[in-house]
């Protein structure tokens, strides 16, 4: 079994953080209240509470979200109806 060297592994450790950091850095703004990085994602800022923008989302529209909602409790009571029927006639 072949030994592996401390050296070459540091050296990957050190690109694989290099290469997650530029990742994250991508995805980094400034906030307008504070001035400090913070994720695009986000919609309060974490340092002074600012109410953010986050890039590239848009909020479902109330009107799609509580659609999907209804679709989802329909489909759900339906599978709860057909294993409840499906375990009377197994039954049997």
């Amino acid at each position: 079994m072949a030994k592996k060297d401390p050296a070459k592994e540091e050296q990957k450790t050190q690109e694989r953080i290099k290469k997650r950091q530029a990742q994250l850095e991508k995805h980094l703004v400034v906030c307008p209240h504070c001035g400090e990085k913070v994720l695009d994602h986000m919609t309060k800022c974490p340092k002074c509470g600012g109410v953010l923008v986050p890039r590239g989302y848009t909020p479902m529209d109330p009107k799609t979200e509580r659609t999907l909602k209804i679709v989802g409790w329909v489909i759900g009571i339906a599978a709860v109806i057909v294993f409840i029927v499906l375990t009377f006639v197994l039954n049997q």
